[in-house]
């Protein structure tokens, strides 16, 4: 039996890593393999050579990160493939910090059950035909941009400004092209039932056991669980 995979997506500050983490627990017995779809964003090479800093700055300020073009969409459905199909990958690791892949790589072997959850898990045709499970987890805008921002201040250093600039100007536009247009074609559609808007969440609460309910009892009917 080839591994399942599933594909889980929601916009931004959706909710969608915490209720991913979740089934990653519950699965672990059966054996699961995480695929990181971030590590797909482009090597800075992609966009040209940059010879100064602020060469590099102007490259990375004209990016839209939020645009399924921004990732080798063909390499991540190629590496899919090949995990589907029983064979070990070398999955590349993107550094936040240089906007750049690190030289070293990520192995990955196959696991009767593969997750892949990112903003682009379903927007991006050449890896739809490998998807056994389609999730959506759908989460309103004002919540997802709350988390943002708690994040982005806290974690990563950047100003209230800043990030509303950001999301105006490319985030809210990129998640209604690419990512929202999923939640009508998903297999599960998963409410987010407001899960608190920075830090972790034990995956026994009772909320997020309710939103990974319909998703487990879906991996049993098909005898994955």
């Amino acid at each position: 039996m080839s591994p399942f995979l599933i594909a889980m997506t929601g916009g931004s500050g959706s909710g969608k890593s915490t209720v991913a983490d979740a089934l990653v627990e519950r699965c672990r017995e059966v054996g699961v393999t995480v695929f990181a779809e971030d590590g797909y964003y482009w090597p800075m090479a992609h966009y040209g050579s940059a010879e100064t800093e602020a060469q590099r700055e102007a490259i990375i300020a004209k990016v839209n990160y939020d645009d399924p073009v921004s990732k080798e969409t063909a390499l991540m459905a190629r590496h899919l493939a090949d995990l589907k199909a029983g064979r070990t990958i070398e999955q590349p690791i993107y550094d936040y910090d240089r906007h750049d892949r690190k030289a070293e790589t990520l192995t990955l072997s196959p696991a009767p059950i593969i997750i892949v959850e990112g903003i682009h898990a379903l927007s991006i045709p050449e890896i739809r035909p490998l998807i056994d499970l389609s999730i959506y987890v759908d989460t309103p805008d004002d919540l997802r941009l709350a988390r943002r921002i708690r994040r982005d201040v806290t974690d990563r250093g950047r100003s209230v400004e800043s990030v509303l600039s950001q999301y105006l100007g490319t985030v809210r536009a990129a998640h209604y092209a690419f990512t929202f247009p999923a939640k009508f074609e998903a297999d599960l559609v998963i409410a987010d039932e407001g899960l608190p808007a920075y830090g972790k969440v034990r995956p026994a609460t009772e909320a997020v056991e309710r939103m990974l309910a319909p998703i487990t009892a879906r991996l049993q009917a098909v005898g994955v669980l």
